[in-house]
């Protein structure tokens, strides 16, 4: 399993993102009620919580499998998470702290810090295995 991910230090990056992964998941597919309450948003946000926590749980389980399958030749997913996570925080950060459209009191910048560590990883890992997930 470590030579799949170039060592030990792409495997523990790997699993740190499946983990956060995972966190945001749980969170907001099925502790909707208190993920969304705690930012003071409106409980008919509620679908799109779980919209989101539907296709983070997607991202897990594909995370499952490349941990026991390997790393190879899945570029498109790395890549694509990347790309996601980049753009995510991007319209988060804008929405957060230029346009402030949709900021409560409770609103935090946990819209955009995590997405932005999470994009980083994600370059991490597409620099590290390269060698494995490009072919």
């Amino acid at each position: 399993m470590i030579a799949n991910f170039n060592g030990i230090f792409y495997l523990v990056v790997f699993l740190l993102v499946m983990s956060i992964n995972a966190f945001y998941a749980y969170n907001t597919l099925f502790n909707t009620k208190n993920f969304i309450s705690k930012y003071g948003v409106d409980m008919t946000a509620a679908f799109f919580a779980r919209f989101v926590g539907a296709f983070i749980s997607a991202v897990v389980l594909m995370q499952l499998y490349i941990l026991f399958r390997g790393t190879v030749a899945t570029w498109a997913f790395f890549n694509f998470m990347f790309v996601a996570m980049t753009l995510i925080s991007a319209a988060n950060f804008y929405s957060f702290e230029i346009s402030k459209l949709g900021n409560t009191p409770q609103s935090t910048r946990e819209s955009w810090i995590p997405t932005s560590i999470l994009a980083i990883l994600w370059a991490i890992l597409c620099y590290g295995l390269s060698d494995k997930v490009y072919i």
